[in-house]
Protein backbone atom coordinates (compact mmCIF):
# COMPACT_ATOMS: atom_id res chain seq x y z
CA UNK A 1 0.00 0.00 0.00
CA UNK A 2 2.60 2.35 0.70
CA UNK A 3 4.70 1.87 -2.69
CA UNK A 4 1.39 2.50 -4.13
CA UNK A 5 1.15 5.56 -2.27
CA UNK A 6 4.93 6.99 -3.27
CA UNK A 7 3.73 6.15 -6.69
CA UNK A 8 1.53 9.18 -6.51
CA UNK A 9 3.12 12.18 -8.03
CA UNK A 10 1.53 15.74 -8.35
CA UNK A 11 2.27 15.49 -12.68
CA UNK A 12 -0.17 12.43 -12.95
CA UNK A 13 -2.76 13.99 -11.23
CA UNK A 14 -2.51 16.60 -13.59
CA UNK A 15 -2.56 14.35 -16.46
CA UNK A 16 -5.87 12.44 -14.54
CA UNK A 17 -7.83 16.11 -14.94
CA UNK A 18 -6.61 17.59 -17.96
CA UNK A 19 -7.52 14.23 -19.42
CA UNK A 20 -10.76 13.98 -17.45
CA UNK A 21 -11.90 17.36 -19.06
CA UNK A 22 -10.75 16.70 -22.70
CA UNK A 23 -12.83 13.16 -22.21
CA UNK A 24 -16.03 15.02 -20.83
CA UNK A 25 -15.58 18.08 -24.13
CA UNK A 26 -15.58 15.69 -26.51
CA UNK A 27 -18.16 13.57 -25.33
CA UNK A 28 -20.63 16.75 -25.41
CA UNK A 29 -19.29 16.94 -28.83
CA UNK A 30 -21.78 15.18 -31.28
CA UNK A 31 -20.81 11.94 -33.13
CA UNK A 32 -17.45 12.48 -30.82
CA UNK A 33 -17.29 8.83 -29.21
CA UNK A 34 -15.07 8.28 -26.44
CA UNK A 35 -12.66 5.59 -28.97
CA UNK A 36 -12.38 8.83 -31.58
CA UNK A 37 -11.41 11.17 -28.33
CA UNK A 38 -8.16 8.60 -27.45
CA UNK A 39 -7.19 8.70 -30.60
CA UNK A 40 -7.37 12.05 -31.02
CA UNK A 41 -5.04 12.20 -27.82
CA UNK A 42 -2.43 9.75 -28.79
CA UNK A 43 0.28 12.08 -29.77
CA UNK A 44 -0.01 13.18 -26.55
CA UNK A 45 0.10 10.13 -24.89
CA UNK A 46 2.84 8.42 -26.82
CA UNK A 47 5.39 11.15 -25.15
CA UNK A 48 4.53 10.11 -21.37
CA UNK A 49 5.86 7.64 -19.23
CA UNK A 50 3.49 4.37 -18.95
CA UNK A 51 1.95 5.31 -15.99
CA UNK A 52 1.02 8.84 -16.47
CA UNK A 53 -0.10 7.76 -20.55
CA UNK A 54 -2.42 5.18 -18.56
CA UNK A 55 -3.79 7.62 -16.74
CA UNK A 56 -4.55 9.77 -18.91
CA UNK A 57 -6.01 8.26 -21.96
CA UNK A 58 -8.45 5.72 -19.67
CA UNK A 59 -9.92 9.77 -17.95
CA UNK A 60 -9.93 10.63 -21.76
CA UNK A 61 -11.93 7.35 -22.24
CA UNK A 62 -14.11 7.76 -19.00
CA UNK A 63 -14.69 11.13 -19.29
CA UNK A 64 -16.22 10.29 -22.73
CA UNK A 65 -19.09 8.48 -21.79
CA UNK A 66 -20.06 11.12 -18.96
CA UNK A 67 -19.88 14.07 -21.24
CA UNK A 68 -22.22 12.46 -23.79
CA UNK A 69 -24.81 12.07 -20.93
CA UNK A 70 -24.36 16.19 -20.79
CA UNK A 71 -25.59 17.28 -24.08
CA UNK A 72 -28.25 13.53 -24.16
CA UNK A 73 -29.89 15.89 -20.64
CA UNK A 74 -29.64 19.14 -21.99
CA UNK A 75 -30.56 18.86 -25.59
CA UNK A 76 -31.74 14.96 -26.29
CA UNK A 77 -28.67 14.76 -28.38
CA UNK A 78 -26.28 11.52 -27.23
CA UNK A 79 -22.71 11.38 -28.33
CA UNK A 80 -23.15 7.81 -29.28
CA UNK A 81 -25.74 5.42 -28.80
CA UNK A 82 -24.49 4.27 -25.11
CA UNK A 83 -25.83 8.13 -23.95
CA UNK A 84 -29.29 7.23 -26.17
CA UNK A 85 -30.96 5.65 -23.03
CA UNK A 86 -30.32 8.97 -20.76
CA UNK A 87 -32.24 10.78 -23.76
CA UNK A 88 -35.47 8.87 -22.85
CA UNK A 89 -35.85 10.39 -18.81
CA UNK A 90 -32.86 13.43 -18.89
CA UNK A 91 -34.62 15.43 -21.94
CA UNK A 92 -37.96 15.35 -20.40
CA UNK A 93 -36.45 16.47 -16.67
CA UNK A 94 -34.67 19.24 -18.74
CA UNK A 95 -37.56 20.13 -20.34
CA UNK A 96 -39.78 20.65 -16.79
CA UNK A 97 -37.06 22.98 -15.98
CA UNK A 98 -34.97 20.52 -13.38
CA UNK A 99 -32.22 20.69 -15.58
CA UNK A 100 -29.45 20.92 -12.42
CA UNK A 101 -31.25 18.04 -11.14
CA UNK A 102 -31.14 16.27 -13.79
CA UNK A 103 -27.42 17.10 -14.33
CA UNK A 104 -26.83 16.30 -10.88
CA UNK A 105 -28.08 12.85 -10.97
CA UNK A 106 -26.47 12.21 -14.36
CA UNK A 107 -23.15 13.01 -12.46
CA UNK A 108 -23.30 11.07 -9.12
CA UNK A 109 -24.53 8.39 -11.60
CA UNK A 110 -21.82 7.76 -13.60
CA UNK A 111 -19.60 8.48 -11.19
CA UNK A 112 -20.81 5.69 -9.02
CA UNK A 113 -20.62 3.37 -11.90
CA UNK A 114 -17.51 4.42 -12.79
CA UNK A 115 -16.32 3.54 -8.84
CA UNK A 116 -18.18 -0.13 -8.92
CA UNK A 117 -16.36 -0.92 -12.31
CA UNK A 118 -13.24 -0.07 -11.27
CA UNK A 119 -13.06 -1.87 -7.96
CA UNK A 120 -14.27 -4.75 -9.58
CA UNK A 121 -11.17 -4.48 -12.47
CA UNK A 122 -8.73 -3.83 -9.51
CA UNK A 123 -10.60 -6.99 -7.08
CA UNK A 124 -11.36 -9.63 -9.97
CA UNK A 125 -10.43 -8.65 -13.05
CA UNK A 126 -8.30 -12.45 -13.16
CA UNK A 127 -11.95 -14.57 -12.42
CA UNK A 128 -13.89 -12.23 -14.32
CA UNK A 129 -11.86 -12.63 -17.19
CA UNK A 130 -11.33 -16.39 -17.23
CA UNK A 131 -15.58 -16.51 -17.07
CA UNK A 132 -15.38 -14.60 -19.87
CA UNK A 133 -13.80 -16.97 -21.97
CA UNK A 134 -16.13 -19.28 -21.49
CA UNK A 135 -18.20 -16.63 -24.19
CA UNK A 136 -18.03 -18.36 -27.30
CA UNK A 137 -19.87 -17.01 -30.76
CA UNK A 138 -23.11 -19.21 -29.70
CA UNK A 139 -23.26 -17.45 -26.37
CA UNK A 140 -22.79 -13.86 -27.75
CA UNK A 141 -25.53 -14.34 -30.34
CA UNK A 142 -27.85 -15.83 -27.85
CA UNK A 143 -26.68 -12.54 -25.60
CA UNK A 144 -27.26 -10.21 -28.27
CA UNK A 145 -30.92 -12.14 -28.59
CA UNK A 146 -31.23 -11.30 -25.29
CA UNK A 147 -30.40 -7.49 -25.81
CA UNK A 148 -32.91 -7.55 -28.63
CA UNK A 149 -35.87 -8.99 -26.10
CA UNK A 150 -35.18 -4.55 -24.65
CA UNK A 151 -37.37 -4.29 -28.12
CA UNK A 152 -40.68 -5.97 -25.65
CA UNK A 153 -39.82 -3.20 -23.49
CA UNK A 154 -39.75 0.62 -24.66
CA UNK A 155 -42.65 0.37 -25.15
CA UNK A 156 -44.97 -2.19 -23.54
CA UNK A 157 -48.25 -0.58 -24.42
CA UNK A 158 -47.18 -0.43 -27.93
CA UNK A 159 -45.44 -3.74 -28.39
CA UNK A 160 -46.15 -4.75 -32.21
CA UNK A 161 -44.60 -1.06 -32.97
CA UNK A 162 -41.72 -1.76 -30.94
CA UNK A 163 -40.83 -4.65 -32.35
CA UNK A 164 -41.37 -3.03 -35.85
CA UNK A 165 -39.30 -0.61 -35.44
CA UNK A 166 -36.46 -2.73 -34.21
CA UNK A 167 -36.87 -4.97 -37.12
CA UNK A 168 -36.67 -1.40 -39.08
CA UNK A 169 -33.25 -0.66 -37.44
CA UNK A 170 -31.88 -4.18 -37.97
CA UNK A 171 -32.92 -3.83 -41.77
CA UNK A 172 -31.34 -0.45 -41.97
CA UNK A 173 -28.25 -1.96 -40.62
CA UNK A 174 -28.01 -4.87 -43.00
CA UNK A 175 -27.50 -2.18 -45.85
CA UNK A 176 -23.93 -2.70 -47.58
CA UNK A 177 -21.64 -5.38 -48.69
CA UNK A 178 -21.62 -8.39 -47.20
CA UNK A 179 -18.74 -9.10 -45.03
CA UNK A 180 -18.78 -12.76 -45.56
CA UNK A 181 -19.90 -13.24 -49.01
CA UNK A 182 -19.20 -10.08 -50.67
CA UNK A 183 -22.78 -9.64 -52.11
CA UNK A 184 -24.37 -6.32 -52.30
CA UNK A 185 -27.53 -5.33 -50.06
CA UNK A 186 -29.82 -2.80 -51.08
CA UNK A 187 -26.61 -0.35 -51.71
CA UNK A 188 -28.21 1.21 -54.93
CA UNK A 189 -24.59 1.20 -56.52
CA UNK A 190 -23.98 4.37 -54.08
CA UNK A 191 -20.18 3.22 -52.99
CA UNK A 192 -20.97 5.69 -49.91
CA UNK A 193 -23.27 2.55 -49.20
CA UNK A 194 -20.78 -0.11 -49.12
CA UNK A 195 -19.32 0.00 -45.77
CA UNK A 196 -23.10 -0.01 -44.75
CA UNK A 197 -25.34 3.29 -43.67
CA UNK A 198 -23.16 5.13 -41.35
CA UNK A 199 -24.25 4.29 -37.52
CA UNK A 200 -23.27 8.01 -36.36
CA UNK A 201 -24.91 10.31 -39.09
CA UNK A 202 -27.76 7.83 -38.41
CA UNK A 203 -27.79 8.23 -34.84
CA UNK A 204 -27.15 12.18 -35.16
CA UNK A 205 -30.32 12.13 -37.38
CA UNK A 206 -32.81 10.04 -35.79
CA UNK A 207 -32.29 11.91 -32.20
CA UNK A 208 -30.65 15.29 -32.72
CA UNK A 209 -32.75 16.64 -36.43
CA UNK A 210 -35.96 14.91 -35.49
CA UNK A 211 -35.92 16.32 -31.80
CA UNK A 212 -35.09 19.72 -33.24
CA UNK A 213 -37.57 19.58 -36.26
CA UNK A 214 -39.89 18.68 -33.13
CA UNK A 215 -39.41 22.01 -30.83
CA UNK A 216 -39.88 24.31 -34.08
CA UNK A 217 -43.43 25.41 -32.86
CA UNK A 218 -41.82 25.42 -29.27
CA UNK A 219 -40.85 29.10 -27.60
CA UNK A 220 -38.92 27.70 -25.52
CA UNK A 221 -36.39 24.60 -24.52
CA UNK A 222 -38.32 24.53 -21.21
CA UNK A 223 -42.00 23.97 -21.22
CA UNK A 224 -44.66 26.78 -20.49
CA UNK A 225 -43.84 29.68 -18.48
CA UNK A 226 -41.54 27.56 -15.63
CA UNK A 227 -38.02 30.10 -14.82
CA UNK A 228 -34.81 27.89 -14.63
CA UNK A 229 -32.55 28.59 -12.65
CA UNK A 230 -29.63 26.30 -11.26
CA UNK A 231 -27.41 26.58 -7.99
CA UNK A 232 -24.30 24.37 -7.12
CA UNK A 233 -26.71 23.84 -4.06
CA UNK A 234 -29.59 22.44 -6.47
CA UNK A 235 -27.01 19.83 -8.35
CA UNK A 236 -25.67 18.62 -4.81
CA UNK A 237 -28.68 17.52 -4.00
CA UNK A 238 -29.41 15.65 -7.22
CA UNK A 239 -26.07 14.20 -6.38
CA UNK A 240 -27.10 13.06 -3.21
CA UNK A 241 -30.92 11.95 -3.76
CA UNK A 242 -29.22 9.85 -6.11
CA UNK A 243 -27.82 7.20 -3.01
CA UNK A 244 -32.10 7.00 -2.69
CA UNK A 245 -32.11 5.02 -5.84
CA UNK A 246 -29.50 2.56 -4.16
CA UNK A 247 -30.71 -1.04 -5.90
CA UNK A 248 -30.88 1.17 -9.39
CA UNK A 249 -27.22 2.33 -9.64
CA UNK A 250 -26.38 -1.06 -8.15
CA UNK A 251 -27.59 -3.35 -10.32
CA UNK A 252 -26.81 -0.97 -13.05
CA UNK A 253 -23.00 -0.98 -12.23
CA UNK A 254 -22.92 -4.72 -11.95
CA UNK A 255 -25.20 -5.06 -15.34
CA UNK A 256 -22.46 -2.32 -17.20
CA UNK A 257 -19.27 -4.01 -15.61
CA UNK A 258 -20.16 -7.51 -16.86
CA UNK A 259 -21.37 -6.64 -20.33
CA UNK A 260 -18.34 -4.15 -20.67
CA UNK A 261 -16.12 -7.34 -19.62
CA UNK A 262 -17.76 -9.41 -22.73
CA UNK A 263 -15.35 -8.27 -25.96
CA UNK A 264 -17.23 -6.30 -28.37
CA UNK A 265 -20.67 -5.91 -26.50
CA UNK A 266 -20.13 -2.37 -26.07
CA UNK A 267 -21.66 0.49 -23.92
CA UNK A 268 -25.27 0.37 -26.04
CA UNK A 269 -26.12 -2.80 -25.32
CA UNK A 270 -24.92 -2.25 -21.56
CA UNK A 271 -27.28 1.17 -21.04
CA UNK A 272 -29.82 -0.36 -22.93
CA UNK A 273 -30.27 -3.65 -21.25
CA UNK A 274 -29.47 -2.05 -17.32
CA UNK A 275 -32.39 0.88 -18.18
CA UNK A 276 -34.89 -2.13 -19.11
CA UNK A 277 -33.66 -3.75 -16.01
CA UNK A 278 -35.04 -0.56 -13.93
CA UNK A 279 -38.13 -0.14 -15.42
CA UNK A 280 -39.30 -3.51 -15.35
CA UNK A 281 -38.51 -4.09 -11.63
CA UNK A 282 -39.74 -0.13 -10.68
CA UNK A 283 -42.83 -0.23 -8.85
CA UNK A 284 -44.09 2.65 -11.40
CA UNK A 285 -42.99 1.37 -14.84
CA UNK A 286 -45.42 3.81 -16.47
CA UNK A 287 -43.02 6.86 -15.41
CA UNK A 288 -39.92 6.02 -17.15
CA UNK A 289 -39.87 8.21 -20.34
CA UNK A 290 -41.60 10.92 -18.18
CA UNK A 291 -38.51 12.34 -16.49
CA UNK A 292 -38.09 10.03 -13.76
CA UNK A 293 -34.12 9.91 -12.07
CA UNK A 294 -34.48 6.34 -11.97
CA UNK A 295 -33.92 6.23 -16.24
CA UNK A 296 -31.28 8.79 -15.55
CA UNK A 297 -28.69 7.03 -13.00
CA UNK A 298 -29.57 3.07 -14.86
CA UNK A 299 -28.36 4.58 -17.84
CA UNK A 300 -25.44 6.74 -16.50
CA UNK A 301 -24.05 4.16 -14.15
CA UNK A 302 -24.31 0.90 -16.65
CA UNK A 303 -22.48 3.78 -19.54
CA UNK A 304 -19.52 4.69 -16.94
CA UNK A 305 -19.42 1.37 -15.59
CA UNK A 306 -18.72 -0.29 -19.11
CA UNK A 307 -15.67 1.53 -19.17
CA UNK A 308 -13.92 -0.34 -16.24
CA UNK A 309 -15.61 -3.62 -17.54
CA UNK A 310 -14.00 -3.35 -20.50
CA UNK A 311 -10.44 -2.91 -19.00
CA UNK A 312 -10.52 -6.35 -17.70
CA UNK A 313 -10.50 -8.43 -20.88
CA UNK A 314 -7.91 -5.77 -22.02
CA UNK A 315 -5.39 -5.99 -19.05
CA UNK A 316 -5.95 -9.39 -17.76
CA UNK A 317 -6.02 -11.61 -21.34
CA UNK A 318 -4.96 -9.24 -24.40
CA UNK A 319 -8.23 -9.23 -25.58
CA UNK A 320 -9.75 -5.23 -26.09
CA UNK A 321 -13.62 -5.17 -24.75
CA UNK A 322 -14.43 -1.98 -27.13
CA UNK A 323 -12.63 0.48 -29.72
CA UNK A 324 -10.98 2.50 -26.93
CA UNK A 325 -9.79 -0.04 -25.03
CA UNK A 326 -7.97 -1.71 -27.94
CA UNK A 327 -6.24 1.66 -28.78
CA UNK A 328 -5.44 1.55 -25.43
CA UNK A 329 -3.69 -2.05 -25.63
CA UNK A 330 -2.03 -0.95 -28.85
CA UNK A 331 -0.66 1.50 -26.24
CA UNK A 332 0.71 -0.39 -23.70
CA UNK A 333 2.05 -2.73 -25.92
CA UNK A 334 3.61 0.12 -27.71
CA UNK A 335 5.43 1.25 -24.27
CA UNK A 336 7.08 -2.40 -23.50
CA UNK A 337 3.75 -3.33 -21.56
CA UNK A 338 2.17 -7.13 -22.85
CA UNK A 339 -1.38 -7.55 -21.62
CA UNK A 340 -2.03 -10.43 -20.66
CA UNK A 341 -2.58 -12.81 -16.80
CA UNK A 342 1.40 -12.59 -16.41
CA UNK A 343 0.87 -8.40 -15.99
CA UNK A 344 -0.73 -9.03 -12.91
CA UNK A 345 2.12 -10.49 -11.74
CA UNK A 346 4.90 -8.53 -13.12
CA UNK A 347 3.45 -5.28 -13.07
CA UNK A 348 0.90 -5.48 -10.28
CA UNK A 349 2.06 -2.42 -8.43
CA UNK A 350 1.92 -0.52 -11.57
CA UNK A 351 -2.29 -1.58 -12.16
CA UNK A 352 -2.86 -0.67 -8.47
CA UNK A 353 -1.87 2.51 -9.28
CA UNK A 354 -3.38 3.13 -11.94
CA UNK A 355 -6.61 1.77 -10.06
CA UNK A 356 -6.30 4.48 -7.66
CA UNK A 357 -5.63 7.43 -10.21
CA UNK A 358 -8.61 5.87 -11.97
CA UNK A 359 -10.85 5.95 -8.82
CA UNK A 360 -9.68 9.54 -8.33
CA UNK A 361 -11.22 10.07 -11.86
CA UNK A 362 -14.30 9.13 -10.76
CA UNK A 363 -14.23 11.44 -7.83
CA UNK A 364 -13.33 14.11 -10.64
CA UNK A 365 -16.42 13.21 -12.33
CA UNK A 366 -18.35 14.44 -8.91
CA UNK A 367 -16.64 17.32 -8.92
CA UNK A 368 -16.88 18.36 -12.76
CA UNK A 369 -20.94 17.82 -12.94
CA UNK A 370 -21.21 20.15 -10.02
CA UNK A 371 -19.49 22.50 -11.45
CA UNK A 372 -20.69 22.30 -15.10
CA UNK A 373 -24.49 22.22 -14.23
CA UNK A 374 -24.20 25.81 -13.03
CA UNK A 375 -22.96 27.14 -15.97
CA UNK A 376 -24.54 24.32 -19.15
CA UNK A 377 -28.27 25.19 -17.48
CA UNK A 378 -27.75 28.78 -19.67
CA UNK A 379 -28.20 26.44 -22.85
CA UNK A 380 -32.18 26.32 -21.69
CA UNK A 381 -32.65 30.32 -21.84
CA UNK A 382 -30.87 29.90 -25.36
CA UNK A 383 -33.96 30.80 -27.91
CA UNK A 384 -34.48 28.42 -30.20
CA UNK A 385 -34.36 30.48 -33.24
CA UNK A 386 -30.54 30.39 -32.16
CA UNK A 387 -30.15 26.66 -30.80
CA UNK A 388 -32.14 24.82 -33.25
CA UNK A 389 -29.57 25.68 -36.25
CA UNK A 390 -26.57 25.72 -34.07
CA UNK A 391 -27.22 22.05 -32.64
CA UNK A 392 -27.60 21.07 -36.19
CA UNK A 393 -24.80 22.64 -37.57
CA UNK A 394 -22.63 21.00 -34.78
CA UNK A 395 -24.40 17.57 -35.04
CA UNK A 396 -23.30 17.80 -38.89
CA UNK A 397 -19.99 18.14 -37.86
CA UNK A 398 -20.27 15.23 -35.99
CA UNK A 399 -21.10 12.86 -38.69
CA UNK A 400 -18.77 14.61 -41.36
CA UNK A 401 -15.78 13.87 -39.02
CA UNK A 402 -16.67 9.84 -38.40
CA UNK A 403 -15.88 9.32 -42.25
CA UNK A 404 -15.09 12.66 -43.74
CA UNK A 405 -17.84 11.98 -46.12
CA UNK A 406 -20.98 15.26 -47.15
CA UNK A 407 -23.08 12.38 -48.00
CA UNK A 408 -23.01 11.22 -44.12
CA UNK A 409 -24.29 15.04 -43.64
CA UNK A 410 -27.45 14.09 -45.95
CA UNK A 411 -27.45 10.43 -44.47
CA UNK A 412 -28.11 12.71 -41.18
CA UNK A 413 -30.97 15.23 -42.53
CA UNK A 414 -32.57 12.24 -44.30
CA UNK A 415 -32.81 10.16 -41.06
CA UNK A 416 -33.60 13.13 -38.70
CA UNK A 417 -36.93 13.71 -41.26
CA UNK A 418 -37.39 9.68 -40.84
CA UNK A 419 -37.42 9.91 -37.46
CA UNK A 420 -39.76 12.74 -37.15
CA UNK A 421 -42.10 11.18 -39.44
CA UNK A 422 -42.02 7.98 -36.98
CA UNK A 423 -42.07 9.96 -34.18
CA UNK A 424 -45.08 11.42 -35.60
CA UNK A 425 -47.07 7.95 -35.40
CA UNK A 426 -45.55 6.76 -32.56
CA UNK A 427 -42.83 4.41 -33.66
CA UNK A 428 -40.16 4.53 -30.83
CA UNK A 429 -37.02 5.89 -32.17
CA UNK A 430 -34.99 3.50 -29.41
CA UNK A 431 -36.17 0.91 -30.86
CA UNK A 432 -34.86 1.63 -34.48
CA UNK A 433 -31.42 2.73 -33.03
CA UNK A 434 -31.33 -0.71 -30.59
CA UNK A 435 -32.16 -2.58 -33.99
CA UNK A 436 -29.44 -0.73 -35.90
CA UNK A 437 -26.66 -1.48 -32.61
CA UNK A 438 -27.62 -4.55 -32.07
CA UNK A 439 -28.33 -6.14 -35.55
CA UNK A 440 -25.10 -6.14 -37.29
CA UNK A 441 -23.38 -8.11 -33.78
CA UNK A 442 -26.09 -10.38 -33.89
CA UNK A 443 -25.46 -11.23 -37.94
CA UNK A 444 -21.97 -11.52 -37.45
CA UNK A 445 -21.82 -14.43 -34.19
CA UNK A 446 -24.50 -16.23 -35.83
CA UNK A 447 -22.52 -17.18 -39.05
CA UNK A 448 -19.31 -17.50 -36.76
CA UNK A 449 -21.58 -19.88 -34.52
CA UNK A 450 -22.34 -21.98 -38.12
CA UNK A 451 -18.81 -21.67 -39.11
CA UNK A 452 -17.34 -23.41 -36.01
CA UNK A 453 -19.92 -26.00 -35.15
CA UNK A 454 -21.06 -27.04 -38.89
CA UNK A 455 -24.23 -25.52 -39.47
CA UNK A 456 -25.05 -27.02 -36.03
CA UNK A 457 -27.97 -24.87 -34.55
CA UNK A 458 -28.68 -26.94 -31.51
CA UNK A 459 -25.74 -25.40 -30.29
CA UNK A 460 -27.39 -22.64 -29.25
CA UNK A 461 -29.51 -24.21 -27.12
CA UNK A 462 -26.92 -27.34 -25.49
CA UNK A 463 -24.31 -25.11 -23.70
CA UNK A 464 -25.02 -24.25 -20.31
CA UNK A 465 -24.50 -20.24 -20.34
CA UNK A 466 -26.83 -20.40 -23.79
CA UNK A 467 -29.63 -22.03 -21.78
CA UNK A 468 -28.82 -19.82 -18.75
CA UNK A 469 -29.57 -16.68 -21.45
CA UNK A 470 -32.93 -18.50 -22.80
CA UNK A 471 -34.41 -18.51 -19.85
CA UNK A 472 -34.02 -14.70 -19.18
CA UNK A 473 -35.55 -14.18 -22.54
CA UNK A 474 -38.18 -15.84 -21.89
CA UNK A 475 -38.41 -14.17 -18.43
CA UNK A 476 -37.61 -10.69 -19.83
CA UNK A 477 -40.49 -11.16 -22.69
CA UNK A 478 -42.74 -12.74 -20.26
CA UNK A 479 -42.11 -9.21 -17.91
CA UNK A 480 -42.39 -7.18 -20.57
CA UNK A 481 -46.23 -9.01 -20.85
CA UNK A 482 -47.03 -8.35 -17.59
CA UNK A 483 -46.04 -4.46 -17.78
CA UNK A 484 -48.33 -4.23 -20.89
CA UNK A 485 -50.85 -5.60 -19.05
CA UNK A 486 -50.42 -3.78 -15.57
CA UNK A 487 -50.26 -0.06 -17.07
CA UNK A 488 -53.59 -1.42 -19.54
CA UNK A 489 -55.49 -2.15 -16.09
CA UNK A 490 -53.65 1.30 -14.73
CA UNK A 491 -54.62 3.71 -17.28
CA UNK A 492 -58.19 1.97 -17.67
CA UNK A 493 -58.62 2.98 -13.73
CA UNK A 494 -57.87 6.25 -14.15
CA UNK A 495 -59.65 6.94 -16.91
CA UNK A 496 -62.80 5.43 -14.78
CA UNK A 497 -61.48 7.52 -11.23
CA UNK A 498 -63.60 10.46 -12.67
Amino acid sequence: MMEILSAIALDTVLFAVVGMGIGIFFGALPGFSGGTAVALCLPIAVTLSPLNAMVFLINVYGGSHYGGGITSILLGVPGDAGGAPTVFDGFPMTRKGRVAEALGYGAMGSAAGGTFSILAFLMFSPMLARFALEFAAPEFFVLVVFGLTVLASVEPGRLWKGLFAGGLGMALASLGVDQYWSEKRMTFDIPQLYEGLPFIASLLGLFCVSQMMALINEKSLVRGDLHVTSSLRETLTGMGRTFRHLRVLLQSSVVGTFIGALPGAGAAVSAFVSYTLARNTSRHPEKFGTGVPDGIIAAEAANSSNVGGALIPTFALGIPGSVAAAILMGVMMFMGLRPGPRLFIEQLPLIQTIGVYLLFGCLLIGVFGALVATYFYRITRIPLNILIPCTIAAAALGAYVSRQEIFDVGVMLGMGVFGFVLQRFHYPLPAVVLGMVLGPIAEEYFIQSGQMFDWDYTVFFTRPICLVLWIGIAASLFGSRLLAKRDKIRNADKGAAP
